[in-house]
């Protein structure tokens, strides 16, 4: 008589072939990895792109201080931000107008050392700063660099006129219509002072262009002037 057949033992002691199971392996590996959405082990980018893109470059809204427009005159203080879009879109129109004026096409300030004879001080010269914006207008502020009026600097602001091209000259207008100065654009960081005050330049004068705006600030409550360049 034939003894009985262990079953269990029988099934214990199966093999599986080595290929089958690495077949079992792969399947199990790809049903797992279509269960995740891709990026799914990733970190977020988005953030710590935008992070990197604002500290390198800075926020939008940051211009260099050479590139602001100027807004003399008291009307020209801090608005809403809808009337500011109002008042850029009239900027950008007014510098539309004065592109053909290549060395104003934005606000330059310049400064020299004149004779106080052209100033008109008590002094023996003046430090004379001149500020000039896309719009026509312009500041200048002469202070006695010696004298009894080293404290009681000159201040006028008025209008730029364009009086030649080749090379850029500009008259200087003050609110009368009366000329204040001439100036010739010996490039376009340079001035050089033709007359001031009805007194011709005996001597070679100049203008430098500086680094920063000056907006001759102790003007800064005098009314908007509507100047055309």
């Amino acid at each position: 008589m034939r003894a009985p057949i262990n079953f269990l033992s029988a099934v214990t002691r199966r093999r599986f072939h080595p290929a089958t199971m690495v077949a079992i392996s792969l399947i199990t590996l790809a049903g797992c990895a279509q269960q995740q959405q891709p990026g799914y082990y990733e970190p977020a980018k988005e953030s710590t792109l935008s992070d990197a893109r604002s500290q390198a470059q800075g926020r939008q809204d940051t211009r260099a201080p050479s590139q602001l427009q100027l807004g003399f005159g008291k009307d020209q203080t801090e608005q809403p931000p809808a009337e500011a879009q109002d008042q850029e879109a009239t900027e950008s129109g007014s510098a539309d107008q004065t592109n053909v004026i290549r060395p104003l096409r934005e606000p330059k300030t310049f400064l020299g050392t004149l004779p106080c004879n052209m100033t008109l001080q008590s002094c023996s010269a003046s430090r004379f700063t001149l500020t000039l914006a896309p719009s026509g207008e312009w500041r200048a502020r002469a202070q006695p660099l010696d004298g009894p009026a080293t404290n009681q600097p000159f201040l006028e602001q008025g209008c730029w006129k364009v009086i030649g091209t080749e090379p850029w000259r500009i008259r200087l207008q003050t609110g009368g219509d009366a000329t204040l100065s001439a100036l010739t654009f010996e490039h376009n960081n340079l001035l050089r002072v033709n007359s001031m005050n009805n007194v011709e330049a005996a001597l070679p004068f100049h203008l430098t262009r500086q680094a920063d705006i000056d907006g001759i600030n102790e003007l800064k409550d005098q009314p908007a002037l509507n100047c055309r360049p």
